[in-house]
């Protein structure tokens, strides 16, 4: 793409979405196509069809970039397990679900796993204080409806949801050394660095954790 050094900023507020929609387009294609760690700045400009400094004005770094990229990740997840997840689903059922929509959402495991040491870290205050508070929203509406669909008391909504929401970020991080080449490993360290896979290590304990608060007559 052809770099347009001659654009001009967004000065509305719809302007300004629309130019961050299409930035965080382009990051997506190449992250597709480099993973995460080949992201630069510059080929980012390069590719959304920006200077450098124009790009700047829009995502101050390659850690923000992400975190907004994550936001709307988990907007994506938190939106398909409010509509797919029912009162009356049993534990194993909701612990599935909520596995399949981490995996099947573009970027959000990886993500996740860099999400508090690596991106948050390296944000500015201004802008990781606006994504928190967005994420924060997103936390509280993706608990409102597991605190439906499990049926538990007032007392055990915020608990129940964040001990599932630790889980899964652990599971996320040690996910990342699953995902290196077998070829590359001793034989005897094989299993030990697949059963780090994000499924194995969190749909049971999820399980597990919702068994516990759910009534039995609700546990299929």
């Amino acid at each position: 793409m052809t770099v347009d050094h001659g654009m001009k900023r967004a000065r509305s507020k719809d302007q300004k979405a629309e130019r961050q929609a299409m930035i965080l387009s382009a990051a997506r294609d190449m992250i597709d196509e480099v993973g995460l760690d080949g992201v630069t700045m510059g080929a980012l400009a390069k590719r959304a069809g920006l200077a450098k400094g124009t790009l700047y004005l829009y995502v101050r770094s390659k850690e923000e970039l992400y975190l907004l990229l994550f936001i709307e990740a988990m907007d994506a997840v938190v939106t398909q397990f409010k509509h797919r997840a029912r009162p009356g689903d049993s534990a194993a059922q909701l612990a599935h679900l909520m596995t399949l929509n981490a995996q099947t959402t573009p970027l959000f495991l990886p993500l996740y796993a860099r999400l508090i040491a690596v991106i948050e870290a390296n944000v500015a205050d201004e802008p990781l204080f606006a994504a928190k508070r967005r994420l924060i929203a997103l936390g509280h509406e993706w608990g409102a409806h597991l605190a439906v669909v499990t049926g538990v008391g007032p007392d055990q909504a915020e608990p129940l949801a964040r001990t599932i929401t630790m889980t899964m970020l652990g599971a996320a991080q040690f996910d990342i050394s699953a995902q290196r080449d077998p070829q590359g490993l001793p034989d005897d360290m094989r299993e030990a660095f697949a059963s780090h896979a994000f499924a194995p290590s969190f749909e049971p304990s999820a399980r597990l954790i919702l068994e516990a608060v759910m009534s039995p007559r609700r546990q299929g």
